[in-house]
């Protein structure tokens, strides 16, 4: 094989990164809170706001990632979401939002990925993150059940550098224990993945889900479908 080891980005690779407002009203409705749509997206626009004034600088010119600004602002975030919107049982309600971001209600895997994983896998491939992400990363691939097929994860806000800063790719190089020419990574944003990944001498093949597609960069698939056929060719 020409490669041993095959990195995966998250978010618009392996899982839908959804519009939050029809989720959040569900949510909120759980928890005696029952508005329409339109206030929730209006709620959702003032929290980033008062996340935008209360913690403005959280990644560094140089891509340097303060974690502990980077955890305050997603606390913030839910704690401005369930006051904006009036909720009463304000602990019930915040459980259920930090709950959420890691479980299936809110990322949906694509219906490739779990497939794909598990072919790549049985192929002999190491497989391995690399995500600007939250810490907990890996419960929300156990909670799909995709945890069991990556070898390692290397994650934002546990590095502290957001992609594209080449730091999080060197960090896969080390745990993947091998080469740059024997490592390939699968993203789909042409800054953070495709020239993130090329600082260190790693390939990447874009993944465009777009109808058209929004880059001609190539390689170029648009679904993990189409992964395992070019690995091969």
């Amino acid at each position: 094989m020409r490669y041993s080891t095959i990195l995966f980005d998250v978010g618009e690779t392996l899982v839908r990164v959804p519009e939050p407002a029809p989720i959040y009203r569900t949510i909120l409705a759980r928890h005696g809170r029952a508005i329409s749509l339109e206030d929730v997206q209006r709620i959702v626009d003032e929290t980033r706001c008062a996340m935008n004034e209360r913690v403005p600088r959280w990644v560094g010119e140089d891509l340097a990632l303060d974690c502990e600004a980077s955890a305050q602002r997603r606390a913030l975030h839910v704690e401005s979401l369930i006051s904006l919107a009036g909720v009463e049982d304000r602990d019930a309600a915040r459980q259920a939002f930090l709950d959420l971001y890691v479980g299936t209600g809110f990322f949906a895997i694509y219906p490739e990925v779990r497939g794909t994983l598990q072919e790549l896998h049985s192929f002999g491939y190491r497989l391995g993150i690399v995500s600007n992400w939250e810490p907990r990363l890996p419960a929300l691939c156990a909670a799909h059940g995709i945890d069991l097929y990556f070898d390692f994860a290397v994650i934002s806000e546990v590095e502290g550098y957001v992609k594209p800063h080449p730091h999080l790719y060197r960090r896969a190089l080390e745990l993947a224990g091998a080469p740059p020419e024997r490592v390939l990574h699968v993203g789909d944003m042409l800054r953070e993945d495709v020239e993130g990944a090329a600082q260190v001498g790693i390939r990447t093949v874009l993944i465009d889900r777009g109808n058209p597609p929004l880059t001609d960069y190539s390689p170029r698939i648009e679904s993990l479908d189409g992964l395992t056929s070019l690995l091969m060719a």
